[in-house]
């Protein structure tokens, strides 16, 4: 339901599982999303507190969204999400940098950026 809506809506997007068994560790399929550059949209409010996801999310370049409104339905989320969509694409443009922005019913909020390359760990070079 929700990826029918958004795709009325205008928007190509993806289910995880289409590319992605099931048990893809996240480290995996991040990886792949950041080499080609899709933006993510999930559910997981985890993901910006797990380190070993967090890392392998900036390492990748990645820039995620989080759906932070549990208690709506895939329908009610598809929404929210053409509401803002302006408010989306400006966040992705104004943030060249991987991070995670949650989405709430009304807002758009930058959550985590990429923060400093620690000594010893070098990013992957973007090509």
């Amino acid at each position: 339901m929700i990826f029918e809506k958004l795709r009325d809506a205008g928007l190509k997007v993806e289910s995880h599982h289409v590319r992605f068994r099931h048990n893809t560790e996240d480290e995996t399929w991040l990886e792949i999303v950041g080499e080609k550059k899709w933006i993510v949209f999930t559910r997981d409010k985890m993901i910006g507190r797990r380190k070993i996801q967090l890392d392998a999310l900036f390492n990748a370049g990645v820039k995620a969204f989080v759906l932070v409104t549990d208690e709506l339905t895939d329908a009610q989320n598809a929404e929210i999400i053409i509401k803002l969509i302006d408010k989306i694409f400006e966040m992705i443009e104004e943030n060249r940098m991987p991070f995670i922005a949650k989405i709430r019913k009304d807002a758009v909020v930058l959550w985590k950026t990429d923060p400093p390359i620690l000594k010893g760990l070098k990013r992957k070079s973007k090509k």
